[in-house]
């Protein structure tokens, strides 16, 4: 390359996806930029990364990682992305078992706070050996990132249903609630609150069965933040408790998100609506649920006093413990 080349069109977009997906801090592409107009690009990223060429082809041949290539694994497709990591269908090469393999988003693994929270994951996932929690193999490292190998579990989460305009009759509904308190009552039982159970992370299977998917903010009591008033969970689905950053969390944080959960899938929106979390946080804390909404939505009044219940402000009004919801359900499904 001459000098003063101008870098390609293609090389400049390989660079932003480096650092969009967190490879390259900006100023380092910056200095890449500045060097590739005077040597071949190729070594000014190796000059300013140590990267060898065995590794920019493997980025250049993912797609930055998108579509990841991992020893050991024939990999398969994108099952879901969120705020700190991607999920994709595997097949490992050694024994052909179908798997889930959790990767770390790179922006996020040189972070030590989403790294211990991933790794705390793993480890929840491994020992918990839960039957209605998706259960987690191993955790390991790779090109600078943390994977998570875990049950590959079929289904679509009720986030999908929803986002799909399922509706749910109150004993589908009724049996999913179920099945998560019996789950939510198997982590108890080992110290555990979710602290962020909600639609997205309840994966249910077409004959009906649910797991857990997602443990990344579970824990004891608050455990894990980061000490500054931070709370875990999302807005919409928080315990007021949980919401105020309370340190004594317990299962009835996981039960009052339950019932925002139960009350999502019978009347199809949010017990409360917000223009952001903030407000929503506000809300949660705050206000009552209005039952003419409920009372507006032909729910039962069966229906009507499990989510009161659940989702009652004072966690002392709530089911004590998911057990207790269980009896309750199992009862009522029984008549």
């Amino acid at each position: 390359m001459t000098a003063s080349t101008p870098v390609p069109a293609e090389e400049q977009q390989f660079l932003a996806q480096l650092v969009f997906r967190g490879f390259l801090a900006r100023e380092d592409a910056q200095l890449v930029l500045a060097a590739a107009a005077e040597v071949p690009f190729e070594d000014a990223l190796a000059a300013v990364t140590d990267w060898d060429a065995k590794k920019i082809a493997y980025l250049r041949r993912t797609k930055v990682m998108k579509e990841p290539q991992i020893p050991g694994f024939k990999m398969g497709k994108l099952l879901g992305s969120g705020a700190t990591a991607e999920v994709f269908s595997a097949q490992r090469e050694k024994d052909f078992q179908h798997v889930a393999l959790k990767i770390l988003r790179p922006d996020l693994a040189a972070d030590p706070i989403a790294s211990k929270r991933f790794l705390h994951e793993a480890k929840l996932l491994k020992d918990l050996q839960v039957p209605g929690v998706v259960r987690g193999f191993r955790v390991f490292r790779f090109l600078d990132t943390l994977i998570l190998e875990m049950e590959r579990v079929p289904g679509k989460t009720l986030e999908e249903l929803l986002a799909e305009g399922h509706q749910f009759e109150e004993r589908q509904a009724l049996s999913i609630v179920l099945q998560v308190a019996e789950a939510l009552e198997g982590m108890r039982a080992q110290g555990v609150v979710h602290r962020d159970l909600k639609p997205g992370n309840v994966m249910v299977s077409r004959d009906g069965h649910v797991k857990l998917i997602d443990l990344g903010f579970a824990g004891e009591g608050m455990e894990g933040t980061q000490g500054d008033g931070t709370t875990l969970g999302t807005a919409a689905y928080l315990a007021p408790e949980q919401a105020r950053g309370l340190e004594d969390l317990d299962g009835r944080a996981d039960i009052y998100s339950l019932g925002a959960t139960l009350y999502h899938l019978v009347v199809g929106a949010l017990p409360f609506e917000a223009g952001d979390d903030q407000e929503m946080v506000r809300k949660q804390v705050l206000e009552s649920l209005k039952g003419s909404a409920l009372k507006g939505r032909s729910i039962s009044p069966t229906m009507h006093y499990f989510i009161e219940k659940m989702m009652a402000k004072d966690r002392d009004v709530r089911y004590a413990t998911a057990s207790d919801l269980m009896e309750d359900i199992q009862a009522h499904l029984r008549r």
